[in-house]
């Protein structure tokens, strides 16, 4: 059967380009130039995003044999079965050098639910590896339909042997059972070298180090070609060439590459994509406990690191513009690191060079939208300055008091919009920094409407909502253990350092009777399943959501995190205390620690004490604090892995696979847990629920 027959158009735009150019397929019949060939090696393999029912993005990095190219030709070559004997495209793509050589194609004219392998070839008949993707079904289809949804892959903290594990088990499973895409929720990479002289924080240690790779060679990201380091000592990618180098490096992983070879991707960013913790152009390096009173105004920065996640993670741009969509391909921008004023012109055209936010459809079934929560966020509800300079806090963004950060994030709506004039915590008493300032936001205004409108105008049975940081709220009742000590939450980076916007977006949807919402969500290196609450300060909350949030691939889970923290050299009797609730020593071991911090988060400080202190089973159940987050199903801290999502019409069941270890090459990829949960399909009006079999 002739290409013509499957292939309409081929598109392949220059991220530099004000549009797309167009090539047709019906051109010539073998794609074939007359220019002078020239070799090629693919060293990041290939890839593919974004499939839709009629087209799909290819992408790859075609680096040319000979020195001091701009730009040069090679093929991209699409068929319906492994061995291109059944051909559906041979055409011409371009390589250029102001792109660091990346080659994004957009095919289609593709039939929907069926899977296309593609591969490039240089004029001189090198050969790239085999892809395989698959498009989205058929509009109106209700088939079934797996994704797999990640997050966090840091390459120094460990190996990625949940990408082999996940390799494993989809070729060995029957094609109705595979997944048809992975949802990469961000993190792709890590834009920091750790091994700076002074650590981020004195109660952590250094970062484990010592991994190598099968041959031999350090498990590093190698020295930045150019690189900066902030005042705290982090030293961290600045220029557009760091940041390529990054992707460079992360993509040399065999297990990464022969992910991206066999899935199509759909990915969104966190905050590592640019800087840890970030919020729009700023970075917060200097206010990790050094007492800094200032955010890291990184203009610059952002667009540099715009334009290599644009250059090295594909996302259908032309498609998304033709459906009405706000993603835009990167467009660059010169911009001067101006401080941290609104409005900051710089800031806006940093932000704008690249847009992120799109909904995707899969057939009748589900919609996903996909929302950007770095680029338009506020700052964070608690002020570095505050936070970050030690005293009774142990992070800028960590272990927050619940009360305080409520009503910093409220701003001038606070107290029924008379926000009080002065705040405290723990003896520190300061002028309310947001007293005349809106509530704080993750989406932005003008993303916030488009997600309404997104979840509103949806007909599709489930609505998934791809979406960086957690949702749900994670509580510590730390008055359990003392009625002078405030109850907190696990970080105000996430969707809990921003409840008022939270409280909206829930109650927008309970008002406006928009069920079957599904928050899959990463970031907090740690599994957790739950329901999403409309209010989580009301006196009776009502559930308008579901959220299952997936563990890191690699890098350090929560549980590390935390219990780093809690250490100190001579505790204090409410320090030990505290440490207890995150881990305490085995009674019959007493050189082997118990985890406790699942326990106190999913039931409470009471139970978390009870199992500390040696209670039995049924003493510690008894002792649960059913109030603290009923909301909670499932809860595993020290857990590296991923998720995988099969969705019906009638229900979604979701199971969460936990790997055995991060830091042995050889058993990376083996099992250690797998939790399963049932999402079942609501009527209008009826409360969304998720149970554990």
């Amino acid at each position: 059967m002739h290409r013509r027959d499957f292939l309409k158009s081929i598109v392949v735009w220059s991220l530099q380009a004000s549009a797309p150019a167009v090539l047709s397929a019906c051109g010539s019949r073998n794609g074939e130039t007359q220019e002078r060939a020239v070799g090629a090696d693919f060293p990041q393999g290939v890839a593919s995003a974004d499939p839709a029912s009629d087209s799909v993005v290819l992408w790859t990095r075609a680096l040319p044999r000979e020195a001091g190219l701009d730009r040069f030709s090679l093929r991209v070559e699409v068929a319906e079965d492994e061995a291109f004997a059944r051909p559906v495209l041979r055409e011409t793509v371009r390589a250029e050098a102001a792109q660091d050589f990346t080659v994004h194609a957009r095919i289609t004219g593709l039939r929907p639910d069926t899977i296309y392998y593609y591969r490039f070839v240089s004029l001189t008949g090198d050969v790239s590896i085999t892809g395989r993707t698959w498009t989205a079904p058929a509009e109106g289809s209700l088939a079934p339909l797996t994704l797999a949804f990640v997050s966090c892959q840091e390459r120094k903290h460990g190996y990625y042997g949940a990408w082999r594990r996940m390799l494993k088990d989809d070729r060995a499973a029957p094609r109705e059972q595979q997944i048809r895409f992975v949802l990469h929720l961000g993190d792709f990479i890590y834009e920091t070298d750790e091994s700076w002289q002074a650590p981020l924080d004195q109660h952590f240690d250094r970062i484990p180090g010592g991994l190598l790779e099968p041959s031999g060679e350090p498990r590093d990201i190698g020295e930045f070609p150019d690189g900066a380091v902030s005042a705290s000592g982090v030293l961290h990618a600045e220029t557009v060439a760091d940041y390529r180098h990054l992707y460079r490096r992360y993509l040399s992983d065999p297990d990464l590459l022969a992910a991206r070879a066999r899935w199509p991707f759909v990915c969104i960013w966190d905050d590592h994509e640019f800087s840890d913790d970030c919020w729009q152009s700023e970075a917060n390096y200097d206010s990790h406990g050094t007492g800094a009173t200032t955010d890291e105004p990184s203009q610059r920065r952002k667009v540099a690191a715009n334009q290599a996640w644009s250059e090295y993670i594909p996302v259908d741009y032309a498609g998304a513009e033709q459906a009405g969509e706000p993603a835009r391909p990167f467009r660059f921008v010169d911009v001067e690191n101006t401080p941290n004023v609104r409005p900051n012109a710089d800031n806006d055209k940093a932000i704008a060079s690249l847009t992120i936010n799109r909904r995707l459809r899969f057939g009748q079934l589900f919609d996903l939208v996909l929302t950007d929560n770095r680029s338009y966020r506020s700052d964070h509800a608690m002020p570095e300055d505050i936070s970050g300079g030690g005293g009774v806090f142990i992070h800028p963004r960590a272990a927050m008091p619940l009360h305080l950060l409520n009503q910093l994030d409220a701003g001038n709506t606070a107290n029924d919009g008379d926000p009080r004039a002065y705040l405290g915590i723990g003896g520190i008493v300061f002028a309310n920094p947001r007293r005349h300032s809106p509530p704080g936001s993750i989406l932005g205004e003008r993303q916030k409407q488009w997600w309404k409108r997104k979840m509103a105008e949806s007909t599709a049975r489930w609505r998934l909502w791809g979406n960086s940081v957690p949702l749900m709220r994670f509580k510590v009742n730390l008055q359990a253990l003392d009625d002078i000590l405030p109850e907190i939450v696990l970080s105000s980076d996430s969707w809990d350092g921003y409840a008022h916007e939270r409280r909206e977006l829930m109650r927008y949807l309970r008002d406006n009777g928009i069920g079957n919402v599904v928050s899959l969500s990463g970031d907090v290196h740690a599994h957790f399943a739950g329901t999403v609450f409309d209010d989580y300060d009301a006196q009776n909350p009502e559930p308008a959501a579901v959220e299952v949030v997936t563990a890191a691939i690699s890098s350090l889970s929560m549980f590390t995190g935390v219990e780093r923290m809690s250490r100190r050299d001579r505790p204090t009797a409410l320090e030990a205390a505290v440490r207890s609730l995150i881990t305490y020593p085995d009674p019959d071991d007493p050189t082997r620690q118990i985890r406790n911090l699942d326990n106190s988060l999913l039931n409470g400080v009471e139970a978390g004490l009870a199992a500390a202190a040696g209670k039995s089973a049924e003493e510690v159940a008894a002792a649960r604090n059913s109030t603290v987050n009923p909301h909670l199903l499932h809860v595993d801290t020290a857990a590296h892995g991923y998720g995988v999502a099969t969705v019906t019409k009638d229900e979604m069941t979701v199971r969460l696979v936990t790997v055995e270890t991060i830091t042995d090459n050889a058993r990376a990829d083996r099992v250690e847990s797998v939790v399963t949960f049932v999402i079942p399909h609501r009527e209008r009006g009826e409360a969304p629920t998720i149970r554990k079999v």
